[in-house]
């Protein structure tokens, strides 16, 4: 006689119950009958918002700032007026201060004078200009000396004004020169150092100049060349990247903030209580447990079942087996 195999219950410790903490339903319940305030909402997104529109206007005084410096920074030509002294020495001298220079950028440096077209300026011949940069400490730079000569202008054909006339004279001094510092001071002799022997009718031999002017050419190559010839389109382009670029960035850091949803199912739950892992590892195992005793029990009854009928089929005269 088969022996009816025992019914497993299910152990209460091995299935996992679901547990419900009353704080987490009485929470959702409150979050549906009383959901967070609009003003609240709107509030979380209009904070942002604010603080973006109080950034625009410091990112354009940078943006302005950067423009300008950009645009006081590059290199352009300098013209400085001379004014010289007559009497007070040998020749006639004239010291002015030059303008701020670029360290990195090439000057072409010349003497541009304005002669009256007189005889004794004709006949003085060649002269020399003296050209001597130092430092305000009074160190001398660079010294150069370069030959000149006036030349009788063309005469007009017809000429009913009584202007004099003048003679134009371009000297050049320095060619390609990159000064050490960027405050230099200058000093201009132009004349003949042998002007006090007498020529003709006994006036000296010095050169009457009606004005005169240095002058500093930018001498332009690579980029630095091409943002000296256009200094006020490249300062113009430098602010508005900058600006752009600064734009994008707060934006970037901005718009997710203000785009993102409230939502109060973010906030942490702090009044459920987090199980120790001891507990956790007991319950596993206590699972484990039952799932083998399981397999175990329908193993041996599937082998139970197998030998009976194993036994009934090696006896055929038993008249059960035709029932």
């Amino acid at each position: 006689m088969v022996r009816p195999l025992p019914k497993l219950e299910p152990d209460d410790d091995a299935v996992a119950r679901p547990s419900y903490n009353p704080f987490s339903i009485l929470r959702t319940c409150a979050i549906y009958l009383f959901p967070p305030p609009t003003s609240l909402r709107i509030a979380s997104r209009l904070v942002p918002l604010l603080v973006c529109l109080s950034l625009i206007p410091l990112v354009l005084f940078f943006s302005l700032f950067s423009g300008w410096y950009i645009w006081k920074n590059i290199p352009v030509a300098w013209q400085v007026p001379i004014y010289l002294q007559y009497g007070d020495s040998p020749l006639p001298y004239a010291e002015l201060s030059l303008p701020p220079l670029s360290t990195a950028q090439p000057y072409d440096i010349s003497l541009q004078m304005v002669l009256p077209a007189s005889e004794a300026n004709l006949a003085l011949g060649n002269f020399m200009a003296t050209l001597s940069l130092s430092t305000p400490s009074n160190k001398t730079l660079v010294t150069v000396s370069r030959p000149a000569i006036a030349l009788p202008p063309k005469r007009a054909t017809f000429s009913l004004s009584a202007v004099p006339r003048l003679i134009d004279l371009d000297v050049p001094l320095l060619s390609s020169y990159v000064p050490e510092t960027s405050r230099m001071n200058a000093r201009i002799d132009i004349g003949r150092r042998d002007g006090w022997k007498s020529l003709g009718n006994g006036e000296g031999r010095e050169l009457s100049v009606w004005n005169a002017a240095l002058r500093g050419a930018v001498r332009r190559h690579g980029i630095r060349g091409l943002v000296s010839r256009f200094p006020l389109t490249f300062a113009l382009v430098a602010s508005a990247a900058f600006f752009s670029l600064s734009v994008i960035v707060l934006a970037a850091c901005i718009l997710p903030a203000i785009q993102s949803p409230v939502s109060v199912d973010q906030t942490p739950n702090v009044s459920e209580p987090k199980e120790d892992r001891h507990v956790r590892v007991r319950k596993r195992s206590r699972r484990n447990v039952a799932g083998e005793s399981r397999v175990t029990n329908t193993v041996r009854s599937n082998h139970i079942r197998f030998m009976i009928l194993s036994h009934y089929i090696c006896r055929p005269s038993n008249p059960r087996i035709f029932l």
